[in-house]
């Protein structure tokens, strides 16, 4: 089956699922605030079920091919530290969550190697991303998560480890975990000018997340005061 191209039909969709979800979650972030356990609790299950669904496909259709079928590429592995934040509320891992998510950004804006919406693993891609994204939204409002810069520099030392490690795994298996064999971009770049150019420039997007959300965090926090100060008044 042929994966979607940019702006086609499937892509439009995926990119429409994606404004749809974060227009309700903002729209209704006050409901969502005084019912963030049982909101948390709707994300838990689905994201649960979309592993479940996605490596029972990998096992009955794929034999778990492991060139393709381990949790390895980075939003899987983000999906993952967004079920065990979920369950542990432990913020460092959100932090992490949160910077190595912003690669589903770059999916949805120019998906690779993504199936269309009506095959299993295209829903399933959709699911994984949409939850990505919006899980640290979920925590800026649910419950005040904010990330520090400490957690930026711990979050590009583990993307450097990450990196480091799916590199030299690929060739072993014969993988494509964060795209490194079938790249969207720069295909013709040898590896000693495309690997500091990647981690330069994940560096950078973690740094304008970072940055991102404490100028979004600072502009909410001063339309709070002027609120309580019109108040008083």
């Amino acid at each position: 089956m042929a994966f979607i191209t940019f702006f086609d039909f499937n892509h439009l969709i995926y990119i429409s699922i994606l404004v749809i979800g974060l227009i309700v979650l903002i729209i209704n972030r006050e409901k969502v605030k005084t019912s963030s356990k049982k909101v948390g609790n709707i994300i838990l299950v689905v994201s649960i079920l979309q592993q479940i669904l996605l490596y029972s496909w990998y096992f009955l259709e794929n034999d778990f091919d492991v060139s393709e079928s381990l949790p390895l590429h980075i939003c899987r592995i983000s999906s993952l530290l967004g079920i065990y934040f979920l369950i542990t509320k432990n913020t460092k891992v959100l932090d992490t969550m949160f910077y190595f998510g912003l690669y589903a950004y770059g999916s949805f804006l120019y998906p690779s190697r993504i199936y269309p919406i009506y095959h299993l693993l295209g829903i399933l891609c959709v699911i994984n991303h949409l939850i990505t994204i919006l899980l640290p939204y979920f925590a800026y409002i649910a419950y005040n998560w904010r990330p520090n810069f400490k957690s930026f520099i711990r979050s590009c030392s583990m993307f450097l480890i990450y990196f480091i490690f799916v590199y030299f795994l690929n060739p072993m298996v014969d993988g494509n975990y964060f795209y490194l064999k079938y790249r969207p971009f720069f295909q013709q770049w040898p590896d000693y000018v495309y690997v500091p150019f990647v981690i330069c420039f994940t560096i950078f997007i973690f740094f304008i997340g970072y940055n991102v959300v404490k100028y979004i965090s600072k502009v909410t926090k001063a339309e709070l005061t002027l609120k309580k100060s019109a108040k008083k008044s």
